[in-house]
């Protein structure tokens, strides 16, 4: 399965073998810790913990790599971007026409560079140490319908198998000569026409097959399911949950009451 749509690395640490909402509960405190600070050392410490969570869960460099590069077209356009939307302070490095950049519009936007980079990869901690199908019944025994749980679960499951059937058609049209990219932009997509009708009737091949997959096995919507592994907090759990709940009362109290 491609990490692209399914970034979970199966490993035996103690990350992986918390409850799926324990770790929801460390997504929701570092967004209550993220977003209202204007602390930049704070943000910085927060990536360095997170990566530091990411090495004891013996998640590979490469995929972490791999996530940096994702998100450096939008740490960059935030980077340039803020400085010029937010043009205020002192002192100004740039004024010229319309214009006008300041120290503190850059640090700004440093900042606001760094907490989507946090926020990012508090998600990616989640999704980076939870088999999805563990997500998927996190997510049901907090109150979301079985139904949009499983909606989820294929989704997450079929968004590779498509991608897949997709390279696998453009790599039988190029093996018979097929060249878009000598194209111009109208012809170009035009080409892509036959290639887009194939997925399509690919997707519904397999629509069908999950259909006759649900009925075999007496899927019923609204019927109460059951699991073979039921979710249960142990101690672990609730030591880290009353970790959480201490941090963000701290935070609660210091960083917005009194501030």
């Amino acid at each position: 399965m491609s990490s692209r749509f399914n970034p979970y690395v199966p490993r035996q640490t103690w990350l992986h073998e918390l409850d799926p909402r324990t770790k929801m509960a460390f997504v929701g405190t570092s967004f209550a810790l993220l977003l209202p600070t204007d602390r930049l050392v704070l943000v910085m410490g927060y990536l360095v913990g997170v990566h530091v969570l990411l090495w004891q869960a013996r998640i590979p460099g490469r995929r972490i790599g791999w996530l940096w590069r994702q998100m450096a077209p939008v740490s960059l356009l935030v980077l340039l971007l803020w400085p010029l939307s937010n043009p205020t302070g002192t002192p100004v490095l740039v004024d010229w026409w319309r214009i006008r950049i300041t120290l503190p519009g850059i640090q700004q936007g440093l900042l606001a560079a760094l907490r989507v980079n946090g926020l990012a990869f508090a998600v990616f901690t989640l999704l980076l140490t939870t088999d999805q199908s563990a997500l998927v019944q996190g997510l049901v025994r907090l109150g979301l319908p079985f139904e949009w749980g499983l909606t989820l679960a294929i989704g997450m499951r079929y968004l590779p198998l498509l991608r897949g059937m997709y390279g696998g058609i453009v790599d039988a049209q190029r093996a018979r000569g097929w060249t878009p990219e000598q194209e111009g932009l109208l012809r170009r997509l035009r080409a892509y026409g036959p290639t887009l009708v194939a997925l399509v009737i690919g997707a519904l091949r397999l629509t069908d097959t999950l259909t006759f997959a649900l009925a075999a096995r007496g899927f019923r919507p609204g019927q109460a399911r059951t699991t073979r592994r039921p979710l249960r907090l142990r101690t672990i759990d609730w030591i880290c949950l009353a970790g959480l709940g201490l941090l963000t009362a701290r935070l609660l109290v210091f960083e917005v009451g009194w501030r």
